[in-house]
């Protein structure tokens, strides 16, 4: 978590600001607890700005928008080590031994340690960041490189630069954790970019007005609004840079086979490192104007990311089978040259020597001779009116790359060269996928038939999808997995691993910290452990250095921080792997003359099912819009509520999360008969939530209202005088009390049966004045107010959302627990297809609970539980995005301010945990 980045030109800028705010707003979801800028122009000056709040917030007032410079360190924070205070906030400007300025992303775990022996060595630590612990380090040991070079050595560019590189070798060896840290040296005008188990990229590039640049950031995106030409960095490896050029090393030893490749290599040694094309582009990580928030958009996005997971399983795109025959029938050389000349397309850096190696390969005779076979089919899909419409219909993973080569096109059949471009990488990337699924099949075969057990190991939202691929494998596929999380794994596995074991690693961003930890212990064990990546990040430390196999979820950056898309992508992708796994378990069985045709029958469903999957995530998403906007509007003020699925418990806890994550309001999820062994002491009279906090408040008020009119009446005030100071009180409780309804419509009727409908807490205020104003002088509020009434009011439905899919013997479950829960207490809400014992369950209030309230989300109808579980996933995240938005709205109306609620960057969380 944090976000750092690093920004060099080749001469000053006078907007460098702008871009520095531009690019700091892009690493918000990173952290939001602080913003800071560090800014260098072409003299010495560091000018430092820095402060609380998010970007979004902050860049503005702390100037940072403004300023000018050649030089930018940036960093947002995510705080762990040190208070949310501007003192820890980052970067750090340190000039005890020496003058250096940096930050940091990461955790830093001896940092207390550090900071005493920083101490304890003379140096002025001003807060208790670890980012001013990395920084304050590297200066130390640069000091003490500097101090040994002659006098007239010190100011030079090249002894200072072999001087920083020791010093953050020695560096490295003293601070223990994952980070990564960007420092500068004001004096060489250099930046080093350290990657030490946290994420961290680096992209080259040139502007018009200001000649080249270089840029680090702990967050792609980042990088690619600058730039898509990438220099690969691994663990331990840092990057120094300035505008003109750049030198990759390693600041810590690397021992053959570990870890990113089979050579050993020793800190400080120089590394050749070629810089690389993205394969993605800026705008595929802009938010769209037809949504409001990154995750109305990403939820939308599901179809067509569940297209591509589906596409790849069914062995590409129609145009990608239709194409392969031919490329097949083609004469080798023809096809051998076809793949050198992209090759070389893909490792051009700049835009005119990428023009001139896409015309020489268009004009090649091989490929014009492969461009005139293509079929009629295809080239009518490649027909596009306009460039843009062809840039949409790009569909590889190389999409970026070929959308760069659009503009340069001569004429239309340069063009269909793009089309066809795109379909021969989609048709390579299909069989990739293709092999990355044979191997994953072949060792858990291997696994399962030497007794082994598959692991799949993940953190959050994966965790969840982990659960429910236990779920797929275990009923089409017949074969126990194990999901786990990266700490239980440690404390119930880690010591029973046995050789034939695999463990499977999921991660959006393959830079889970927890998660690397744990594959890192695997590693070290030195048994014959299958190590399979199933991520989004391909460029991650996870998919780069740690994996055997890598299965990419290709579902395209993920920017809000709640997981929707690439949840939705982790399913389908585990889903496809329970029917490849099946289909090799059961091949001998249901292969020719096979005696199980059932298992056949079920085989072929599922791989039917998986191609509809895609149109059912759209059916989903029109069908659940208007009820999901009627219960988010009955569950958005709850304090509290319970998710409950029925043999799908990963879905409870997933949709719980997402409530967690995006209203704030607390949730749980379980499996749905579990709630009845204790958690359902909730119901009923509420002795926990938010209902009888506010009746505290309620009954505080009463007191001192009546309090306040006693003193009026003894110093001889008027009845409306009193009635004023009861009315000044009662105003301010109201206005409390709005916020939970429950006790705000108990007090009313307490006070005043008329009172009970009131809309809001001003009107509600009339009874309550008019009571003080016929008293005359008695305690006027506490003279009216019914206590028993109040406290009866606290015994309000607590709301249950069930979850299930249509098997019949889950129904019936889910209609005996509503059933049980709503005559205790419970405010019913069901996602499921349509079932009328479900719905009368849900419809039919309970006697003598004439407020009961209860809402149905009907899901498309499949007759498959398995396929329920997408769809319900579906309305499980649109439920959490309405409620959030009606909440940020109800906060912003009543003036509270830095609530965090918010969809896309909910207070407290952060996408990419890189830290213990």
């Amino acid at each position: 978590m944090c976000g750092v980045i690093g920004l060099i030109y080749e001469a000053p800028r006078p907007d460098l600001g702008r871009i520095a705010a531009d690019l700091l707003r892009t690493l918000e979801y990173r952290g939001y607890d602080s913003t800071g800028g560090a800014f260098q122009g072409d003299g010495p000056e560091v000018r430092l700005r820095k402060g609380v709040g998010a970007p979004s917030a902050v860049v503005g007032k702390l100037g940072i928008v403004g300023e000018a410079g050649q030089i930018f360190c940036g960093q947002v924070r995510w705080a762990t080590f040190g208070a949310v205070t501007d003192a820890n906030a980052q970067p750090h400007d340190v000039r005890c031994k020496t003058h250096l300025y940096g930050a940091h992303n990461g955790n830093v775990t001896n940092c207390d340690a550090l900071k005493t022996w920083l101490g304890s060595e003379g140096h002025l630590v001003r807060s208790d960041n670890d980012g001013e612990m990395v920084v304050h380090t590297v200066e130390h040991f640069f000091h003490v490189e500097l101090s040994a070079l002659p006098s007239e050595r010190v100011t030079e560019r090249e002894a200072r630069r072999q001087c920083m590189r020791r010093a953050l070798v020695r560096a490295a060896a003293r601070l223990e954790g994952s980070y990564a840290a960007v420092v500068v040296d004001p004096v060489s005008r250099r930046v080093w970019a350290v990657k030490q188990g946290s994420s961290l990229y680096a992209g080259l590039g040139s502007d018009a007005r200001t000649g080249r640049f270089a840029v680090t950031s702990s967050d792609l995106s980042a990088v690619l609004r600058m730039t898509r030409l990438l220099v690969p960095l691994s663990e331990g490896e840092c990057l120094e840079h300035d505008a003109a050029g750049y030198q990759v090393f390693r600041v810590r030893d690397r021992a053959a086979g570990a870890g990113a490749g089979p050579v050993a290599a020793m800190a400080g040694e120089v590394l050749a490192r070629e810089p690389v094309r993205s394969r993605l582009r800026a705008q595929d990580a802009a938010l769209d104007p037809r949504f409001q928030t990154f995750m109305e958009q990403e939820i939308a996005a599901q179809e067509a990311t569940c297209r591509r997971v589906a596409t790849l399983f069914g062995g590409g795109s129609l145009a990608s089978r239709l194409l392969s025959p031919i490329v097949d029938a083609r004469p080798s050389a023809d096809v051998a040259e076809i793949a050198t000349r992209l090759d070389r397309l893909r490792d051009q850096r700049g835009d005119e020597a990428l023009g001139r190696e896409f015309r020489a390969l268009v004009d090649a005779p091989s490929f014009r001779s492969l461009l005139s076979s293509m079929p009629a089919d295809l080239k009518t899909r490649g027909s596009a009116g306009t460039v843009e419409a062809l840039g949409a219909k790009l569909t590889s993973s190389e999409a970026g790359l070929l959308a760069d080569l659009l503009p340069v096109a001569r004429d239309a059949d340069d063009l269909l060269a793009v089309r066809l471009l795109d379909v021969l990488l989609e048709r390579e990337e299909t069989q990739e996928f293709a092999a990355a699924v044979d191997s994953f099949v072949e060792r858990c075969q291997a696994s399962l038939a030497s007794g082994g057990r598959i692991y799949i190991v993940c953190c959050g939202s994966s965790y969840h999808a982990a659960k429910m691929a236990s779920v797929f494998f275990n009923e089409v596929a017949r074969v126990q997995v194990h999901a786990v999380l990266p700490g239980e794994f440690r404390g119930e596995y880690a010591r029973s691993l046995q050789d034939g074991d695999l463990f499977v690693a999921v991660s959006q961003s393959g830079e889970t910290k927890d998660l690397l930890d744990v594959l890192n212990d695997v590693l070290a064990t030195g048994l014959s452990i299958g190590r399979v990546a199933v991520v989004n990040n391909v460029n991650s430390t996870l998919a780069q250095e740690k994996a055997d196999v890598v299965i990419p979820l290709r579902c395209g950056p993920e920017i809000a921080v709640p997981a929707t898309k690439s949840f939705m992508n982790q399913l389908a992708v585990f889903y496809g792997l329970a029917v490849a796994v099946g289909a090799r378990r059961f091949k001998q069985a249901i292969g020719p003359g096979g005696p199980d045709a059932a298992k056949a029958s079920e085989l072929e469903r599922h791989r039917a099912a998986l191609v509809r999957l895609p149109a059912l995530v759209r059916e989903a998403l029109e069908v659940t819009e208007a009820a999901t906007e009627e219960a988010a509007e009955a569950l958005f003020l709850q304090p509290s509520l319970h998710v409950l699925a029925t043999r799908m418990t990963a879905l409870a806890m997933e949709g719980a999360l997402k409530i967690r994550e995006v209203v704030l309001n607390h949730a749980e999820g379980f499996e749905a008969s579990e709630f009845k062994h204790g958690p359902n002491t909730l119901l009923g009279f509420n002795t926990v939530f938010g209902p009888l906090e506010v009746a505290a408040v309620v009954a505080a008020a009463c007191d001192q209202a009546g309090e306040a009119s006693a003193e009026a009446a003894a110093r001889g005030a008027t009845p409306d005088a009193v009635g004023d100071a009861a009315r000044a009180v009662g105003r301010a409780l109201f206005t409390v009390g709005e916020a939970t309804s429950a006790a705000t419509r108990g007090f009313a009727a307490a006070v005043d049966p008329t009172s009970a409908a009131a809309p809001g807490p001003v009107a509600a205020v009339g009874p309550a004045r008019s009571a003080a104003r016929s008293a005359g002088g008695p305690p006027v509020m506490g003279a009216h107010l019914d206590r028993a009434k109040v406290l009866g009011a606290l015994e309000h439905s607590y709301p249950l959302v069930f979850v299930t899919g249509p098997d019949e013997r889950d129904v019936a479950l889910t209609v005996s627990q509503i059933n049980t829960h709503k005559i205790r207490g419970a405010a019913v809400a069901v996602i499921a297809e349509e079932s009328a014992a479900l719905r009368e369950a849900a419809s039919k209030p309970p006697a003598g609970n004439a407020g009961y309230r209860w809402a149905y989300v009907a899901l498309p109808k499949t007759g498959d539980n398995l396929l329920a579980a997408f769809t319900a996933t579906v309305a499980l995240q649109r439920l959490a995005l309405k409620m959030s938005d009606r909440k940020a709205r109800y906060l912003d109306g009543l003036g509270v301010a830095e609530h965090g609620v918010h969809p896309d960057v909910p207070k407290n969380v952060s996408k990419s945990i890189t830290v213990d």
